[in-house]
C-alpha cells in the first residue's frame, strides 16, 4: 500500500489509507504550480499550498514569539502602525484644518470626509491588483512617499478641489500599504501564527488612534504644524525597503501568472463566494465599524447632554482598554480549525452588547455591554482575514484583500441610517436594524464558513515568517 506521502503527492482528495498515526510531510524542495492543494490524510486535516518553497513540518505548528516581530521581516507589523498614528492625528486635526482653511459647515465637512473616504475605498480594489503585480515591497515603500507629499500638499494648497484630491490620494495611499502589509503577514508567517500577528498589528493600531489624536491637537494647541508631523511619521513606513525581502515580493518571480487588472477584477466579479463574503463583510461593519457614531445618537434620544458625554466617554474608554488589554490574549487563538465557533462567538457577543445598550438604564450596564460587544469586534477581524486568506487564489491575493476596504461602505452608512430612524421613528427601530445586519452578514459568514478548510502558507525558509 502507498505511504501517505505518495498518496499526498497524486490526489488531492482526503487521504483515506488507515496509518496507525497522523505523519507529517519530511522537510524537501518541491516545484509545483502555484496554489496547488493537497491534503495529507484525513486525520491530518490539514491542506497545504505549495509554491517552488521548501516546506518544513516543525514551521506548520511552531507558535509566534513576540520578538520576532522586532527584527528581520517581522519589523513590518510595528512599522505599519505608523502611518496609522499619522492618520490618526490628522484627522482629529483636519476637522480644525478645513473650518479655518476653506469655512466649511459641519454638513459639508461631513460630506467632504464621506467623499474621498468612499471613493478612496472602491478605487483601492485597483491598488490591490497593482499590488499582485508590483509586489508589496514597492507597493509598502512608495505609498508612503505618496501619503507624506499628500500630507505636505495639504499645508500648502488653498483650493478645496485640491485639497479634496490630496486626501482621496492620501487615503487611497493608506489603503493600498494596508492591503499589502496584509498580504506580507499571509506570506510570511505561519497558519498557527498568523492570527497573533494579526492581533499585535490590531493592537498597534488601537494604541496608534488612541494616541494620534492626542498628539495632533496637542501640537496645534502649541502653535505648531500636525501635518508635517504627519509627513514625518509616514515617510518612516520607507524603511521597511531595508527588510530581507523575496523576489515574490517585488513581482519579479516569474512562477507567479501575471494577470492584468480587468483580468483580475473580472475574475473577482465572478467569484461568488469572495461576492458573497465582502457583502457579508460590508453588513458587518454596519454593526461594529462606527458603533461610537450612532451610539452618540442614540443617547441623544434618551438622555440630556450632559448625561450623554458622561456615558460615551464610558463607551470609549471601555472600547479602548478592553482592546488594549485583550486583543492579542484572545485574537491570537482564532483559528481556522474552529472557524465557525469563532464567528459564532463573536455573533452572540455583538447581540448581547447589542441587546444591553438598548436596554442599559446605568452607567454600569453600559461598561458591562460595552466590553461583551468589543470582545466580538476583537474576534471579527482576524475571522474577516483567515476567511479571505483562505478564499484568495496565490497571484491575487492583493487584490482579494483589497476587497477588505469595501467595509468603508457599511460603517460609514449606518450614522446616516442611524441619524433617519431616529429622526422619524422610536429608538427601538434602530436596535432591530442593526441586529438585521447582524443576522444577515453573520449568516452569510456561518454558511460559507463550512466550506473553509486550514491551509498553510510557508515561505521559501520553511520558518513561518
Amino acid at each position: 500500500m502507498p505511504s501517505s506521502w505518495e498518496l499526498m503527492n497524486s490526489s488531492t482528495e482526503p487521504c483515506r489509507a488507515r496509518t496507525p498515526r497522523c505523519r507529517e510531510p519530511p522537510s524537501t524542495k518541491l516545484r509545483l504550480q502555484p496554489c496547488k492543494r493537497f491534503i495529507v490524510n484525513s486525520r491530518c486535516k490539514v491542506k497545504y499550498r505549495f509554491g517552488t518553497q521548501r516546506v518544513s513540518s516543525m514551521a506548520l505548528s511552531k507558535p509566534l514569539a513576540l520578538a520576532s516581530l522586532f527584527h528581520g521581516r517581522g519589523l513590518i507589523v510595528p512599522l505599519s502602525a505608523l502611518p496609522t498614528l499619522a492618520r490618526a492625528a490628522f484627522m482629529a486635526y483636519f476637522l480644525v484644518y478645513l473650518k479655518v482653511n476653506f469655512g466649511l459647515a459641519v454638513d459639508q465637512i461631513g460630506l467632504f470626509i464621506a467623499g474621498f473616504v468612499l471613493f478612496s475605498s472602491l478605487v483601492s480594489l485597483v491598488a490591490g491588483a497593482l499590488t499582485d503585480r508590483l509586489g508589496p515591497k514597492w507597493v509598502i515603500v512608495l505609498s508612503p512617499l505618496l501619503q507624506s507629499a499628500a500630507y505636505v500638499g495639504l499645508q500648502l494648497c488653498d483650493s478645496l478641489i485640491v485639497a479634496f484630491m490630496l486626501c482621496l490620494i492620501l487615503n487611497l495611499a493608506y489603503l493600498a500599504s494596508e492591503t499589502a502589509v496584509r498580504l506580507c503577514i499571509a506570506r510570511w508567517f505561519g497558519a498557527h501564527q498568523t492570527a497573533g500577528v494579526l492581533s499585535v498589528k490590531y493592537s498597534l493600531t488601537n494604541i496608534a488612534y488612541a494616541v494620534g489624536p492626542l498628539m495632533g491637537l496637542w501640537l496645534h494647541s502649541l502653535g505648531g504644524n500636525p501635518l508635517l508631523l504627519c509627513a514625518v511619521m509616514a515617510s518612516l513606513l520607507m524603511a521597511a525597503i531595508f527588510l530581507p525581502w523575496q523576489p515574490s515580493d517585488s513581482g519579479s518571480d516569474d512562477s507567479t501568472p501575471q494577470e492584468t487588472m480587468r483580468s483580475t477584477l473580472r475574475s473577482m466579479v465572478a467569484d461568488r463566494t469572495l461576492l458573497t463574503y465582502t457583502l457579508a463583510t460590508i453588513l458587518l461593519a454596519g454593526v461594529f465599524g462606527q458603533f461610537h457614531l450612532y451610539i452618540g445618537q442614540y443617547l441623544l434620544t434618551r438622555y440630556s447632554v450632559q448625561q450623554m458625554y458622561e456615558i460615551i466617554n464610558v463607551v470609549f474608554i471601555t472600547n479602548a482598554l478592553t482592546s488594549a488589554c485583550l486583543q492579542y490574549v484572545l485574537g491570537r487563538h482564532v483559528s481556522v480549525e474552529h472557524f465557525a465557533r469563532w464567528i459564532g462567538l463573536c455573533l452572540v457577543a455583538f447581540a448581547i452588547g447589542l441587546v444591553g445598550f438598548g436596554t442599559s438604564s446605568t452607567v454600569v450596564g453600559w461598561i458591562l455591554f460595552t466590553l461583551i460587544f468589543t470582545v466580538g469586534e476583537i474576534i471579527v477581524q482576524p475571522v474577516e482575514f483567515l476567511f479571505i486568506t483562505e478564499i484568495a487564489p496565490a497571484h491575487r491575493a492583493g487584490a482579494y484583500y483589497s476587497s477588505q476596504n469595501l467595509t468603508y461602505l457599511g460603517a460609514a452608512s449606518t450614522p446616516l441610517v442611524a441619524g433617519l430612524i431616529l429622526s422619524q421613528a422610536s429608538p427601538i427601530w434602530l436596535l432591530i436594524y442593526l441586529l438585521t445586519l447582524l443576522a444577515t452578514g453573520g449568516g452569510i459568514l456561518l454558511r460559507h464558513s463550512r466550506k473553509i478548510r486550514p491551509t498553510v502558507l510557508v515561505d521559501e525558509h520553511g520558518d513561518g515568517r
